[in-house]
């Protein structure tokens, strides 16, 4: 299986390079116990923001029983930014205003994003049919909730969901009600309301959804009848807790319809309670704040070089291909020009040559920032990646890589990059990987359980010390659905826990970042790994 599969999984993901409408004034930057907000809006309404983030942040806790004061890593601040129209996250995503993206989230190692608008897209006329459409369209701050609970539960709750629970918990959090010393959750998503009123309910879809299923209804019962079942279990006090007992069930084994029966009883009752509801009133709950005083937050506006590198920045942060990447440089460049003594606008620089695998000038961009602020850990992360990615052509840099990330990892010790890099460094090398390095990655993997490329390393690396029943429990995730992909990895696991390991290892065996593949040679690997699904009898799986 080919390991361009496997990278489609990242959560890390590259997108298309297109201009985006953000400008270079009115903007501020708040930052909180969980977030760090990018907005270009007021000071009052960038601080009532960060405090809803932070809001969201305690009812989590609050809910899923999470201790409040359990201590995270200041890397897994989530980088929120904040601006302009719906159609500029389309932009940002896929080069057009057309795809309807509310916004959208990006869980890394090196750095977990958000990117959401400050409004929607206004419209001087609209008929009474597109104002109800409006009306019914996903809120663009109710996108951002959605997407960090799906971050949330991976740092704090890491289990292989399935798809419909997975989202419809999500969209139990996405339109949250703050008041002035409570929340209340419950109301139905308006959103939603139009599947919950005419997709008819039906268990055994929802819990086992047919493979080739992807249109309307399949996506209606993943979103909203998810979202009834996950409020049905979650705020009903005689179904709290059953939830445990189905997932129990499927890491003893048990399909679907099976772990279903033995958590949740009799289906037709299950059926019944949840017609019920749909029907009837939202079963809301409303539930005082922990804390009673307002969420914290540390705010000012951006002072003139950090407001002209924020094009830059979002762009770079949002990811980009190669042509994107090379035309990022030179906006660096001249930015660079402009303010030479800015460690802001010198950082976003180091960012854009790295990603045009421009090592040379990323690694003195990234020593120039140390220079001014001997405290960002994140240059000392460019500084070191910049030597592990020569290392592909020159194995002598590995060294100087591995010298880069301990130093970087000084800097910031629960950092799960610097840990992760540290680990590749000797993953690459001829020598056997020391105990030093393998904790440094299971370290790194506590930090950052939502990065899926540090996840994957995790797995090959258990594989490779024969801790088989670990890997399962680690990509577990990799082997739950009916997808291709999960068929695959089943069937190889079985293959590795019969004494043939090779296979296996291949596939979950990191690429070198400093590997250059071209189009021609990612499109052989997808039609190897395509081959290969079919010949293990999963392409109908």
């Amino acid at each position: 299986m080919t390991k361009r599969a496997l990278a489609g999984l990242s959560l890390a993901i590259t997108f298309l390079f297109a201009p985006i409408s953000a400008s270079a004034a009115d903007w501020y930057r708040a930052e909180t116990e969980h977030f760090i907000v990018y907005a270009e809006d007021s000071e009052t309404d960038t601080r009532e923001f960060a405090q809803d983030l932070e809001r969201l942040d305690e009812v989590l806790s609050i809910l899923t029983g999470v201790a409040m004061d359990e201590e995270l890593p200041e890397s897994s601040k989530v980088s929120v930014f904040r601006f302009g129209e719906t159609s500029d996250m389309s932009v940002l995503l896929a080069g057009n205003r057309n795809t309807g993206v509310g916004g959208f989230f990006i869980g890394r190692a090196n750095g977990s994003v958000a990117f959401v608008p400050r409004q929607r897209n206004k419209r001087r006329e609209r008929s009474a049919r597109e104002a109800m459409d409006t009306d019914m369209m996903l809120d663009p701050k109710a996108t951002l909730f959605h997407e960090y609970v799906h971050y949330f539960m991976f740092q704090h709750r890491d289990a292989p969901y399935p798809l419909w629970y997975s989202e419809g918990f999500a969209e139990l959090f996405s339109n949250l009600e703050f008041n002035e010393d409570n929340f209340v959750i419950g109301e139905v998503p308006p959103w939603r309301s139009a599947s919950l009123a005419t997709i008819p309910i039906d268990l055994e879809k929802t819990f086992d959804p047919p493979r080739s299923e992807n249109g309307r209804e399949a996506i209606g019962r993943r979103y909203a009848h998810g979202w009834l079942i996950a409020s049905h279990l979650n705020l009903n006090a005689e179904r709290r807790g059953q939830m445990g007992e189905y997932m129990v069930a499927i890491g003893e084994g048990a399909d679907p319809m099976e772990a279903a029966e033995r958590a949740f009883g009799d289906l037709e009752v299950l059926r019944q309670e949840l017609e019920d509801f749909r029907r009837g009133a939202a079963r809301t709950l409303r539930v005082p704040y922990a804390v009673n005083a307002d969420p914290a937050v540390d705010i000012r506006r951006l002072s003139a070089d950090e407001e002209a590198r924020m094009d830059l920045m979002i762009k770079s942060k949002r990811g980009v291909d190669e042509e994107g990447a090379a035309r990022l440089v030179s906006e660096a460049r001249a930015l660079v020009q402009q303010y030479p003594s800015s460690a802001p606008v010198l950082l976003a620089a180091t960012e854009a040559e790295f990603d045009a695998r421009n090592y040379d000038e990323a690694e003195q961009l990234a020593q120039r920032v140390l220079e001014l602020d001997p405290d960002s850990t994140d240059a000392a992360n460019y500084y070191a990646d910049a030597a592990l990615r020569r290392s592909y052509q020159d194995p002598s840099q590995l060294e100087v890589a591995r010298s880069r990330f301990a130093a970087a990892n000084r800097m910031e010790t629960d950092h799960a990059y610097p840990l992760y890099g540290y680990y590749l460094t000797y993953l690459f090398d001829d020598e056997p990987v020391p105990d030093q390095a393998k904790m440094a990655l299971e370290a790194s993997f506590r930090y950052a359980p939502f990065d899926d490329t540090v996840r994957r390393t995790l797995v090959h690396m258990l594989l490779e010390e024969d801790r088989a029943a670990e890997a399962r429990v680690v990509g577990a995730s990799y082997l739950t659905g009916n997808g291709g992909f999960a068929c695959l990895m089943r069937k190889k696991f079985a293959e590795f826990e019969a004494g043939d390991r090779e296979g296996l290892l291949e596939d979950l065996r990191p690429d070198h970042p400093g590997e250059y593949k071209d189009e021609a040679a990612r499109d052989a690997e997808q039609e190897e790994y395509e081959a290969e699904v079919e010949a293990y009898g999963c392409d109908e799986d």
